[in-house]
């Protein structure tokens, strides 16, 4: 069965910042930067850059189960708010996906808008010269294959898994090259 992003989800934009974002370490809010998510769509939660903010309106911030996606940047990357992250919105470079259907998950539409099939549909309809905008519209007329709810929490759970491997095998290798590099320089050291 496929369904159109507008049929299973509301679509809002994120917090567009008038004067930039300036840095508060002590601010009572966080925000998702564009650096925030890696090209594999998974947030790091733990770097988020903190500002005050003295109006801001309760449902500008991310929920469990929000999917974000990339809008302005040419490569489109989704990721799913899998934490509370309190007092937490993402900036205007992103659409924030909110599922109103008990049919479809999270992690799978997140895996969906990720893949090849949603990827050659943003690169022929979105607006742009240097950097590739998706509009509100767009995205929500992108029909999405929905298969039944365990094929897609399976679906789900292997790319979860598969992103996991994907930052131990990234760790690895860093650590790897950090003690080769200490070990060719305490031969030249002694």
């Amino acid at each position: 069965m496929k369904k159109r992003i507008s049929q299973i989800a509301e679509i809002k934009s994120g917090y567009l910042f008038k004067e930039g974002i300036k840095s508060d370490k002590e601010g009572n809010v966080r925000v998702i930067q564009l650096k925030d998510v890696n090209n594999r769509g998974v947030i790091n939660s733990r770097e988020l850059q903190r500002i005050s903010l003295d109006k801001i309106d309760s449902e500008n911030f991310l929920a469990v189960g929000d999917v974000l996606l990339k809008a302005k940047t040419n490569k489109p990357v989704s990721a799913v708010v899998k934490e509370q992250l309190l007092n937490t919105i993402a900036t205007a470079h992103y659409f924030i996906i909110s599922i109103n259907k008990a049919d479809v998950l999270p992690g799978y539409l997140a895996w969906y808008l990720n893949q090849r099939p949603a990827q050659i549909y943003f690169d022929r309809n979105a607006g742009g010269t240097r950097i590739q905008v998706i509009n509100k519209q767009l995205l929500s007329e992108l029909e999405v294959v929905i298969p039944d709810l365990k094929t897609q929490e399976k679906i789900a759970k292997i790319y979860e898994l598969h992103q996991r491997e994907q930052d131990l095998v990234e760790a690895i290798k860093e650590r790897k090259h950090a003690l080769i590099l200490a070990q060719l320089l305490s031969v030249i050291s002694k």
